[in-house]
């Protein structure tokens, strides 16, 4: 039921060969054995037959070099910060100054908004698909449904904690050493990875919004756009670490679902009661 990728040692899951071939049989989930003894709870499995296993790692590249240019754009706006509030303390009277001082701040918030942008996008993709992979390798139940890969990241507050959940199901679930059969991965802990990469980036999201926003209130002040500037520094160096450690994640779960055998946890036979 599995092949060889071409130019790969791994197996690859080729759908097919379930469509093609008689639908397994599975127990009764919830009934009991003799002695008392149940299988697993609940609902019974409901095997995706139309899905596949897929090697993300070019995704994964994808997504990590995006993300160092967010690295690079934060500096650059931190440099730009910088540069505004020398300019309005040095030279407060100079209009020409002034505005070259405000196109350069706007045109790096521009770009930085556009690398930010599509490193997002590339990172949901990447996600979403090893969310797939994870679904495969083991039935247990993740904590949201597949929709919350994308929407925990653009729903107010949940967004502080709902992507963090999401990739802590995911390495559990990629994990070779969960069992494919686990009914679900809410009692697995968490990693110290996911955990220092998601601190990271909550911390430096939200100087950046702060820092943000006390420019936007009116004409900034030079004690404002100095605090403005210290926050920017900040808020580079979180992302910077944030960006350093999405990529060690990202090759991490990536590895991971390469060592992991590449079979679907329904071709694993019966679960042990």
């Amino acid at each position: 039921m599995t092949d060889q990728t071409p130019g790969s040692d791994l197996p690859r899951y080729l759908p097919g060969t379930y469509r093609s071939a008689t639908p397994p049989t599975y127990p009764q989930y919830g009934v009991p054995e003799a002695g008392g003894a149940h299988l697993l709870p609940k609902r019974p499995p409901s095997p995706p037959l139309d899905r596949w296993f897929t090697a993300e790692h070019a995704m994964g590249l994808a997504a990590s070099v995006l993300i160092g240019a967010v690295t690079v754009m934060s500096w650059a706006t931190a440099w730009s910060d910088w540069n505004s509030y020398r300019t309005l303390r040095l030279y407060a009277g100079d209009a020409d100054r002034m505005d070259d001082a405000d196109l350069i701040s706007g045109l790096f918030g521009i770009i930085a908004a556009l690398a930010l942008f599509t490193s997002a996008v590339v990172f949901i993709v990447w996600l979403w698909r090893v969310r797939w992979n994870a679904e495969m390798f083991c039935r247990g139940e993740h904590r949201y449904t597949r929709g919350w890969v994308l929407g925990g990241w653009i729903v107010p507050v949940v967004n502080l904690w709902y992507p963090k959940q999401v990739v802590d199901d995911i390495v559990a679930a990629s994990d070779p050493r969960t069992p494919p059969h686990l009914p679900t991965l809410r009692g697995i802990p968490g990693t110290r990875l996911v955990w220092a990469w998601w601190l990271t980036w909550v911390v430096g999201l939200v100087l950046d919004n702060v820092g943000q926003r006390s420019v936007l209130d009116g004409a900034p002040q030079l004690g404002e756009l100095r605090e403005n500037a210290w926050l920017s520094t900040v808020s580079a160096v979180s992302t910077t670490a944030a960006a350093v450690l999405a990529m060690i994640l990202i090759r991490r779960i990536n590895d991971l679902q390469t060592q992991r055998p590449w079979t679907p946890w329904w071709a694993h036979g019966n679960p042990a009661p």
